[in-house]
């Protein structure tokens, strides 16, 4: 055993050399030792200061071993206890060990057994102690650990995690479609007080109003035409842990009122039954939409909305943090080269000035699948442009300007137009402006080839 001068033992017995003995063995052992002849010391002892592991004695005068395991255990409920016994009481011992106890050592004591006996435990209790460390590192470290970013906007989600995680509070994450709902929520769960029990999750835009209901709450059956046999719904599979409701926008007005009284009394009943259930569960829930818009359009309860709406995280578009796509095409690359067992590629300058340069529609979501796709094409070369979806030169002529006139505090010129429109105004500028088509591609963020093809579509108009 490691350190074990960090691990405390107490030990008792009413024979007062068996005290003695015991303690200078352990002692030797290099383990911190407190002896005592009388039960009513050792609660003294532990009311004071706490121990690892407590040897005692099953039979004495004052007051039993068995006694005194149910008050330590009463002080302390981490506290293990190895009772010692004679031959003729191991029953009592067995019996012991159903009301708590760790384990049971047979007098006259083997010194390799009672070695045995104590290296196990200790090592349990360093393991159990290690692990918790580990779960609060890991609290701690939820920035790195789950998401990619260093945007003032996503440094500010990062710090709201980390003190609404390891809370019960209900949480609203609203956010476009791939800005990484999913992601925050899972978090929340994984860094949480829940996140031994399971985290359930349902998309409540992929099923019509009587199968959500029926998927959230349960039916019994012969409820409805193919309801066979009874099923438990998402609520009661989430029992003691988190339910993700994710776009909760899209729930019809009958399935919230019945959501609401979850949420407020912890009640359900399923389709078809009469019986009243009740759950603990934490509801986390994100959406697409303006909820508060939805409610004022009578789409969504208010009472409802306030609910869910304890704590509310907004996810920004990768638009406005356009900082963080350099970071997370390195984490994409380098995950996606994991995952294909292949060495990682990482995008040339032009290439990469080029994803820095998009708008993404679809956000993070988006830019993963175009570095999935560029790694695939790009066969364990450097990922160039024309590894990337044509699409996205047109998009970064654009996303360029807006950003330059956002920075500018200039109104958008291109309002109104297609973006093969602006793209066609930016490209002709940039050819009248720069003294050769490399300078123009390099200024744009888009290949040579791109120009010299638009170029030519544009003179057979």
């Amino acid at each position: 055993m490691n350190n074990p001068e960090n691990f405390r033992i107490i030990v008792v017995d009413d024979e007062i050399r068996a005290v003695e003995g015991l303690v200078e063995l352990l002692r030797l052992d290099g383990y911190v030792v407190a002896g005592y002849s009388e039960p009513l010391q050792v609660l003294g002892h532990l009311k004071k200061a706490s121990a690892d592991l407590l040897l005692t004695d099953l039979k004495m005068p004052e007051m039993d071993g068995l006694e005194l395991l149910q008050q330590v255990k009463t002080l302390d409920p981490a506290l293990n206890v190895v009772m010692i016994t004679g031959q003729g009481t191991v029953n009592d011992a067995v019996a012991a060990m159903k009301a708590g106890a760790d384990d049971y050592l047979i007098k006259p004591l083997n010194v390799d057994e009672l070695g045995i006996v104590i290296s196990r435990i200790f090592t349990t209790r360093e393991l159990l102690r290690q692990n918790q460390m580990l779960r609060e590192a890991s609290r701690e470290s939820v920035t790195q650990e789950d998401f990619v970013g260093r945007s003032p906007k996503m440094q500010q989600i990062f710090r709201a995690l980390r003190d609404v995680a390891p809370t019960m509070a209900t949480v609203l994450i609203e956010g476009e479609t791939g800005t990484g709902k999913e992601l925050v929520a899972r978090a929340l769960h994984r860094h949480g007080l829940r996140s031994e029990k399971p985290l359930v999750t349902i998309n409540c835009a992929a099923l019509h109003e009587g199968l959500l209901e029926s998927e959230l709450f349960g039916h019994v059956k012969g409820a409805f035409t193919g309801a066979v046999r009874n099923k438990p719904g998402k609520f009661a599979l989430a029992d003691g842990g988190t339910i993700f409701l994710d776009e909760i926008g899209d729930m019809a007005l009958s399935v919230q009122a019945k959501l609401l009284r979850v949420l407020v009394s912890g009640e359900f009943q399923q389709v078809g039954g009469e019986q009243t259930h009740y759950v603990d569960v934490r509801v986390l829930a994100a959406t697409n939409k303006n909820l508060l818009q939805a409610v004022a359009a009578g789409e969504f309860r208010e009472d409802l909305y306030y609910r869910l709406n304890v704590i509310q995280f907004t996810l920004p578009p990768l638009r406005e943090r356009f900082g963080d796509i350099a970071l997370l095409v390195k984490y994409f690359c380098q995950q996606i080269a994991e995952r294909e067992g292949r060495q990682a590629v990482f995008p040339e300058r032009d290439a990469m000035h080029l994803l820095e340069n998009s708008l993404w529609p679809g956000n993070v979501r988006e830019l993963e699948n175009v570095i999935e796709r560029a790694v695939i094409y790009a066969k364990e070369q450097p990922i160039s442009i024309d590894d990337l979806p044509e699409s996205l030169q047109a998009r970064a002529v654009l996303a360029a300007t807006l950003k330059d006139d956002s920075k500018n505090g200039a109104d958008n010129s291109f309002t109104g137009l297609t973006i093969k429109e602006a793209e066609k105004q930016m490209i002709l500028a940039a050819l009248e402006r720069c003294p050769s088509k490399a300078q123009a591609a390099r200024e744009l963020g888009i290949s040579v080839r791109k120009i010299e093809y638009r170029v030519k579509e544009w003179q057979k108009q």
